[in-house]
């Protein structure tokens, strides 16, 4: 699935309601984008998913999480998850189905996004404008052993609480049923957490996919042994407020959108693994992407684990590092080429469940 349009957002109305019309089981108003501010209105159709999710609460508490992180050898030893497909594929899945609703980032959007072109060999993010804040790395561990570290997104919503990454991340996938602990997410991380210009923050909530937990599953080599869960590997984080202060009172967020027209993606994430070390954050980009066996978007970058979960975007604007998340990083193949799940209708569900307490 790949969707296409102009890279000129004054065609973005009639784009979205393009996309709109193949969503499945959803609600969906005629309405028309509204520029404000040089950006859109929010657009959120009503939307039935048969996937009402995993929805959790963390078993660690944020004073717990955030003492579990404090030592930083743990957060120096952490690594990412090396999840890989099959050398000759899996059978292409449907995907999430578009629904073409979409949430504006707090700032202001530009009309005409000037992206990055063709990168494919990762080079150092320039955290321009409200990339500086609203990308970041998670922690966490499973059982309180080995330690692990992912890439995340504050992403824009109603409560100011919102995180998203992949599902990976945050439930095994081995067939344990294991869930993560000791949560925490530090927006704008650099060396390892000791550099935080935003704060930690832990996570008290999460929401997954009921097809991710159910289906997807892996070997001990972390080859991908089924389909299609993975065409589901994200999830949402809800975080706790600090002060009366949300995440995004702190940070800002980029915008979200649920299956909307694509022209060309920025890939952000913190790869650990050599030739990378996780203390810095790297971009790929594509204007040549195409669609993959997981229903969502492949590109060449040569990214490491620890990138998991790290933003796609859409519509990035390397000035005022602005965006809409359209996808998170899931998989890489022996190929190098990077994969993600598609956000639809399952995401947007899972979103609106979480944000509305």
């Amino acid at each position: 699935m790949r969707f296409a349009g102009s890279h000129n957002r004054r065609g973005f109305a009639a784009l979205i309601a393009a996309a709109a019309l193949v969503c499945t089981g959803c609600t969906v108003t005629n309405i028309e984008a509204v520029p404000a501010d040089g950006g859109y209105e929010l657009y959120l159709p009503e939307v039935t998913s048969a996937d009402s999710g995993l929805r959790q609460e963390f078993s660690k508490n944020p004073s717990e999480s955030h003492d579990y992180w404090s030592d930083p050898e743990r957060r120096d030893n952490a690594e990412g998850m090396d999840y890989k497909a099959p050398d000759n594929g899996l059978p292409p899945g449907p995907g999430d189905p578009a629904t073409g609703a979409y949430v504006p980032a707090t700032q202001a959007m530009p009309s005409n996004p000037s992206g990055y072109g063709d990168v494919p060999k990762a080079e150092v993010f320039d955290r321009q404008g409200l990339a500086a804040s609203s990308f970041g790395r998670l922690y966490f561990t499973f059982d309180g052993g080995e330690t692990y570290v992912c890439s995340a997104t504050v992403v824009n919503s109603k409560s100011g609480d919102i995180v998203a990454t992949a599902g990976h991340c945050v439930a095994e996938t081995n067939g344990s049923g294991k869930l993560a602990e000791s949560v925490v997410f530090i927006p704008g991380d650099k060396d390892n957490g000791r550099e935080t210009p935003y704060g930690t923050w832990a996570a008290v909530e999460m929401v997954v996919p009921q097809q991710f937990i159910d289906k997807a599953r892996t070997d001990d080599q972390g080859q991908l042994l089924s389909d299609e869960g993975w065409n589901y590997d994200f999830a949402f984080l809800r975080m706790e407020e600090q002060d009366g202060k949300s995440i995004q009172d702190v940070t800002g967020a980029q915008g979200i959108a649920f299956g909307t027209p694509v022209n060309y993606l920025t890939q952000i994430g913190y790869p650990s693994a050599p030739p990378f070390d996780g203390r810095d954050e790297f971009m790929c980009a594509s204007t040549s992407f195409s669609s993959n066996w997981q229903g969502g978007y492949a590109h060449r970058c040569d990214m490491t684990q620890g990138a998991s979960g790290g933003a796609w975007m859409s519509d990035y604007d390397a000035k005022t590092g602005t965006g809409y998340l359209v996808a998170v990083t899931s998989t890489v193949d022996a190929t190098g080429m990077a994969n993600s799940p598609v956000l639809g209708q399952t995401a947007l569900g899972l979103y609106n469940q979480l944000d509305q307490g």
